[in-house]
């Protein structure tokens, strides 16, 4: 297996990854509950008629005042940004036309899925009666990225600062993420391989061909773009090796640049990278527990904005998987069904994969999904055979969590019986009858 190399550090960053590395495995239990538990983050583009983006903000009142009484959230400025009921929170997402659906954790995908058509349900009745449309696909499909369809949170004025326009991608996408709750010793094989399995995940869930009102010929206009955001640092995306230990996952992400510092609710930019920041405090060994822990929030808020394709995640003891772009609105179990049989069966794929591929598993894993955010299920895979053999290795995860959560395979599988993956069919709606076609097909 590919080892990380050497990054150049000084013995002060080396003994604070160390530190911080050990924190962070502590935010994930000993043992957790079987199965492990799930949570899902679902991002849904909205847009007019036309297919132009639409405005959560025009939104917010119709869902208010859709069924039970909902608590508000607002900024410092009174720009509301969630909503919460019983079943989920409405978060307001970069984009002004993105909505988010965050619900969880539940026991099984069954209690996810039964939580989240509710909270769909109301937001879509909502959405209807604020004349647009929500679609279950992975990005605006006519409306460019841009500030001014940017919504006036504080911090992502500061971010696009930071990031510049490549950023702005944020404000048109559209992913659909998953959480599982993993056991401590278990949380960086399961990250390790969620990156490894990530060209599986797109090629059969990739689903956003057409943005800007155009064809641009790739499966994953979601991938393909977001790569673009500080793609010399490996800020999105697999990364250039896996974490071997939690100090290695530190270092990776501390040599990065520091984009955001938040104070008292207030974002301003951070600048250099954390490694520099890290280098200004006191030996680990000789700080207080304020400033150890004050160490521990400035990493989160840092680690918050590097975009892998997994990651752990320490508010729940999870591992989120987030490569897939958002799921046909009839078809919106697949791509959280394929995480969490990922995720659950990561040290049996883990091994398969490796004994498959060799000690370049990672690189060949990597080059292929390069290739498969353009080509999807036509992308040749490494050897032949492979899909079929990790959908079958990721049903068995599912089975093997003994509730019947497979069955939210079975697009996958039709998927690739067809050779088709949704961003085909959304090619063909568009290419058959233009903007129309594909927000009337996007939207059913």
């Amino acid at each position: 297996m590919i080892s990380p190399p050497k990054l150049a550090t000084s013995p002060q960053t080396a003994a604070w990854h160390r530190a911080l590395g050990a924190r962070v495995a502590r935010a994930f239990p000993e043992r957790h509950a079987t199965p492990g538990t799930v949570g899902r983050e679902t991002e849904f583009p909205l847009v007019r008629p036309d297919g132009s983006s639409g405005d959560l903000l025009q939104v917010w009142p119709f869902l208010q005042d859709n069924g039970p009484a909902m608590q508000e959230k607002r900024e410092v400025s009174g720009l509301l940004v969630e909503l919460r009921d019983n079943d989920a929170l409405f978060v307001a997402e970069v984009g002004r036309g993105t909505v988010e659906i965050v619900v969880g954790p539940h026991r099984t995908l069954h209690g996810t899925r039964d939580a989240h058509m509710r909270a769909r349900d109301r937001l879509f009745d909502a959405v209807d009666r604020a004349g647009q449309k929500l679609l279950g696909y992975g990005i605006q499909p006519h409306t460019h990225p841009s500030a001014r369809i940017m919504t006036p949170k504080q911090r992502y004025a500061v971010i696009h600062e930071a990031l510049g326009d490549p950023w702005l991608w944020f404000t048109v996408t559209a992913s659909d993420q998953v959480h599982l709750a993993v056991d401590r010793a278990d949380a960086l094989e399961a990250t390790r391989v969620a990156h490894l399995f990530t060209p599986v995940l797109v090629a059969l869930c990739g689903n956003s061909p057409i943005s800007g009102a155009r064809d641009h010929g790739v499966t994953s206009a979601r991938e393909t773009r977001m790569g673009e955001i500080h793609n010399e640092f490996g800020r999105h995306g697999i990364p250039a090796w896996p974490d071997t230990d939690w100090s290695d996952l530190v270092a990776r992400y501390a040599c990065q640049p520091w984009l955001v510092r938040a104070r008292n609710g207030v974002y301003a930019l951070a600048g250099g990278t954390f490694n520099a920041w890290l280098d200004t405090l006191p030996l680990p060994s000789a700080a207080s527990a304020s400033v150890l822990e004050d160490a521990f929030q400035e990493f989160l808020m840092h680690e918050h904005y590097i975009w892998n394709s997994a990651r752990p995640r320490t508010a729940h003891g999870t591992v989120e998987i987030r490569p897939a772009c958002q799921q046909p609105l009839s078809e919106s179990m697949t791509a959280a069904a394929m995480g969490v049989g990922i995720a659950a069966g990561a040290r049996a794929l883990g091994e398969w994969i490796d004994g498959l591929l060799g000690p370049e598993a990672w690189q060949r894993m990597r080059l292929w999904h390069h290739t498969v955010v353009r080509d999807g299920l036509g992308a040749p895979a490494p050897v032949p055979g492979l899909m079929e053999e990790a959908l079958r290795r990721i049903e068995a995860a599912l089975v093997a969590r003994g509730h019947g959560e497979e069955v939210y395979l079975q697009p996958a599988w039709a998927r690739l019986e067809a050779g088709l993956n949704p961003a085909d069919r959304a090619r063909m709606a568009f290419r058959s009858g233009g903007m129309d076609a594909l927000v009337a097909h996007t939207s059913a």
